[in-house]
């Protein structure tokens, strides 16, 4: 399998940021915030998935879409069963984010009225589900580095910050 490292590694630096940003956003009850930095969180994680898989990311906003394309074509990246599996644990999870589309970001309208994502996201009930999936995103991510694509803490240090991460993710579930 033909990789971008150091592509993938921009990706998980840049999702580390976005998760900091969710755990700060928690303590200081900024829920709209949390929503939305998860959502990216993941895209990025995605991103740098593909990225691994020596796939060229372009823009987009829905990279399991890409994944889901990869895992269920006959294509020539050869992927064994337990890597295959927790690629679709990963696009299973990331669902539930991309379903929320840009209501993170922007709102939504309902009856002709703009409701802003603020008020969309205004207690820790309405993101406790991003929380959930985004630490079984990191938990898989970890597992889906080490197991599937042998890459060493050596290699990569923000291992042991994804670690500390998504311990810190799991105390707020």
């Amino acid at each position: 399998m033909n990789t971008n490292f150091t592509q993938g590694k921009s990706w998980i630096i840049s999702a580390i940021s976005d998760i900091k940003i969710v755990i700060n956003s928690l303590q200081n009850e900024y829920y709209s915030l949390v929503a939305f930095r998860s959502q990216f969180a993941v895209e990025k994680l995605n991103k740098a998935i593909l990225s691994f898989m020596g796939l060229k990311v372009e823009k987009t906003h829905t990279p399991t879409d890409i994944l889901e394309e990869v895992l269920t074509s006959k294509s020539s990246l050869i992927i064994d069963l337990e890597t295959k599996k927790l690629l679709e644990k990963i696009s299973k999870y990331s669902k539930f984010f991309e379903n929320e589309r840009v209501q993170t970001r922007y709102g939504t309208i309902k009856d002709d009225k703009l409701i802003f994502a603020e008020e969309i996201y205004q207690s820790f009930k309405d993101i406790t589900n991003f929380i959930i999936n985004l630490q079984k995103i990191v938990n898989c991510y970890l597992k889906l580095l080490r197991e599937s694509l042998n890459i060493t803490e050596k290699e990569f240090k923000g291992f042991k910050q994804l670690e500390l991460l998504s311990g810190e993710l799991k105390q707020w579930i």
